[in-house]
Parts: C-alpha cells; structure tokens; sequence
C-alpha cells in the first residue's frame, strides 16, 4: 500500500543523523556536492501531480525523452563518477534494471550523469558494467530539468505509466527498495503490459 504523498520540497528532509540539505549547503566541507539522506518518498495514484520531463543526449550521442516511454515505468537515476553513494548504489540498480528487463515487465532505466565529462562517464559505465544508457551533464542544463526534484546526488525517480513522479529516493538506493517501489507503480493500474499508459 501507498503512503500518502509527501512534501516534494527538499528543504526539509533531514536524516537520522540530522544533517538537513540546507545544513549541509552551509557547512562549507568542500565535498561538491549535496548529498541525500536516503528520504523515500511514494505519492499515491491519486495524488500525483508532479509531471516529470526529460529529455538529452546520451553519452552515445543518441536522442532520448520520457515522451518515448509514456506508458512504462521510467527509472532516473542521478549520478556522478565522483560521488561515493552513486559507486556504491550501482550494483543494486544494475540488479534490479536487469531482473525487470528479463522478466519483461515494461520499466525503462535513465541514468542522468551530473559533472563528468563523457569519457569519465563512460569508462565508469563500463567499469560497473551498467546495463542502461545516460543523459549527458550537459553544463547541467539537462538535470535542471528536474528542478527541486534531484537536489541530491545521487537522486531516484520512479516515474509512473502517466509521466507523473510516483516515487523519489534523495541519496543511495538499494536493491530492495527501488524493486518494491517499481512494483507498486507497476500494479498501480497506470502501466499495462503493452506499454500503453492507463486512461486518466
């Protein structure tokens, strides 16, 4: 079951360990970048109201947008090669992106790279042996996209058969749970098998 849709603003997710986003803006570590708390977020059907789109070039040079996969579940996955929880999260989406395609069922993988040039991306494409293309950084113009709904890197979209955020994980994802968010999309009567997206 659902829980009810949660706040979409990033400002005030926080931690166990009680370090907000905007506390860590302020703290001045150096790190480069702003790191999520591992928050999942699920909207319910009947709530969901964010549209979600995305379109670029990816690391191959080839065109890509959500429009193309209306009717799937779309999976965006923020990343960067200089980011410690996207190394670590990889084998897990690279699991559960692999089951999904095996077993058929219509959910189509994004990744999204954030300040690596496309050499460094894809030499740590190949190193990790992801399966899925991603978008170009782009100078960033491709995840503004997103807006406030990939403050942290990493960040998880789970996008439903409607084009609508159904489901967001800000920091590292495990296999577990982006396997369970995808399937409650996957039975939430906005995708169907032929890929055509259910009747508003």
């Amino acid at each position: 079951m659902l829980i009810p849709a949660l706040a979409l603003a990033l400002a005030g997710c926080t931690g166990d360990d009680g370090t907000s986003i905007n506390e860590q803006m302020r703290q001045g570590d150096q790190k480069g970048y702003v790191a999520g708390d591992g928050t999942i977020q699920q909207v319910a059907v009947g709530e969901r109201d964010q549209e979600v789109a995305l379109e670029g070039t990816t690391l191959e040079d080839e065109p890509w947008s959500m429009a193309d996969h209306a009717g799937e579940v779309v999976v965006v996955n923020v990343w960067g090669s200089w980011c410690g929880p996207c190394v670590a999260e990889v084998p897990d989406l690279v699991e559960v992106e692999t089951a999904l395609r095996e077993a058929g069922e219509p959910v189509t993988f994004i990744g999204l790279n954030s300040r690596d040039t496309i050499p460094n991306a894809l030499a740590f494409e190949k190193r990790y042996d992801v399966p899925y293309p991603s978008l170009q950084d782009d100078g960033g113009r491709t995840r503004a996209q997103l807006g406030s709904l990939a403050v942290a890197t990493p960040t998880t979209l789970v996008v439903d058969g409607e084009g609508r955020l159904a489901a967001r994980v800000s920091g590292e994802v495990d296999a577990s749970t982006l396997r369970s968010l995808v399937e409650d999309v996957l039975a939430d009567g906005t995708v169907q098998a032929d890929g055509e997206g259910a009747a508003g």
